[in-house]
């Protein structure tokens, strides 16, 4: 999905969104990336831009946060995580995880420091892009290197998919072909995520497609591997837009990309989960592990520091029985000592 020009506008229509999925200034798209050589938003990015209410195309000022709003805990996900794993013998994530969106710049593709640094942070879960409807699928190489290094580790591999929904049967194939990837040799991805955007990042979304899509992939994955849907953090502009019925509906998990850009992220964080926990299923958000500055240059820095163990402690205090960041190559230091630090915080 690289459109750089799409992303670039989406940029600036979007400032104030938080988004959907990361970017990286690399120019791809991740959980979806897309960017030209100098500012790249993955797909990801792109996303969570549109997250948020849009601004007019003449103006570069981020849109005022919104002011946080306080929820009672929700005790709901972290039971409906334990009822989904046993009724019906699909792993779900628990513990903390990371997405990688660029093997080659994720400790250099090397597969065994990939997971040792995975071991000594604490995670348990490594969600891998392993296509697009752009790309196809590409997800052989890491898949053929990360799958064995993680043998005889707690270490479990989720393969993540972009797709835009133009043909939803052949993109349910693909991401169903990463999931049966060397699944004869006795180790595979653990669950499958795809990635459902908004029509921002170019993905038809309409119930209908996203119905379809997923009760494909459904029928073409292993019994037992689930489907951790992925979707834009419900603000108050999605709702009644998206289709968050319709993917609960086909789906064994819910994962909002909660990335708060200039808002705080214990509203983002507090309104994803409270808002999909109607679902009844288990709702675990993916934060904001870098920089915005970096999908929108004319955002403040964010306070990463300060804002991850933020977004960890929310989620632990909402209950969630698992939560993840976007990205490896994007996250800094402070981002991983936060994950580090909140390795006991989150049902294993």
């Amino acid at each position: 999905m690289s459109r750089s020009a799409i992303g670039q506008i989406a940029a600036l229509v979007a400032v104030g969104a938080i988004g959907t999925t990361a970017l990286q200034a690399t120019g791809e798209v991740g959980p979806q990336a897309v960017r030209p050589a100098t500012v790249q938003l993955t797909q990801p990015a792109v996303d969570r831009l549109s997250e948020a209410r849009p601004l007019p195309l003449t103006t570069s000022t981020p849109a005022p946060a919104e002011r946080p709003v306080a929820h009672a805990p929700a005790k709901r996900p972290a039971h409906a995580a334990k009822k989904s794993r046993r009724s019906k013998g699909r792993w779900i994530p628990s513990g903390t995880g990371i997405w990688i969106y660029q093997w080659g710049k994720t400790n250099h593709g090397h597969a065994g420091s990939v997971v040792k640094r995975a071991r000594q942070t604490g995670l348990t879960t490594l969600f891998v892009r392993t296509g697009t409807t752009h790309d196809g699928f590409t997800g052989a190489p890491v898949l053929r290197a990360l799958l064995p290094a993680t043998r005889h580790t707690n270490v479990r591999v989720v393969a993540w998919d972009f797709p835009e929904l133009h043909n939803p049967t052949r993109d349910a194939k693909r991401l169903a072909h990463a999931a049966g990837y060397d699944r004869h040799k006795g180790i595979h991805v653990a669950a499958v995520a795809p990635d459902i955007e908004t029509p921002a990042e170019g993905t038809r979304t309409s119930a209908k497609r996203v119905a379809s899509y997923l009760k494909t992939l459904r029928r073409l994955l292993p019994k037992d591997v689930a489907i951790l849907a992925t979707v834009p953090w419900p603000s108050s502009e999605r709702r009644g837009h998206y289709p968050y019925a319709t993917v609960a509906r086909y789906s064994d998990a819910l994962l909002p990309m909660a990335y708060w850009y200039n808002n705080p992220p214990q509203l983002v964080t507090q309104r994803s989960v409270a808002y999909l926990s109607r679902f009844h299923k288990p709702v675990q958000p993916v934060g904001q592990g870098y920089d915005g500055k970096i999908d929108v240059p004319s955002l403040p820095h964010n306070n990463l520091r300060k804002q991850v163990p933020a977004f960890l402690k929310t989620a632990r205090r909402m209950r969630v029985s698992a939560v993840s960041v976007w990205s490896w190559q994007s996250a800094p230091g402070v981002t991983w000592t936060a994950l580090s630090q909140a390795r006991r915080w989150f049902t294993r």
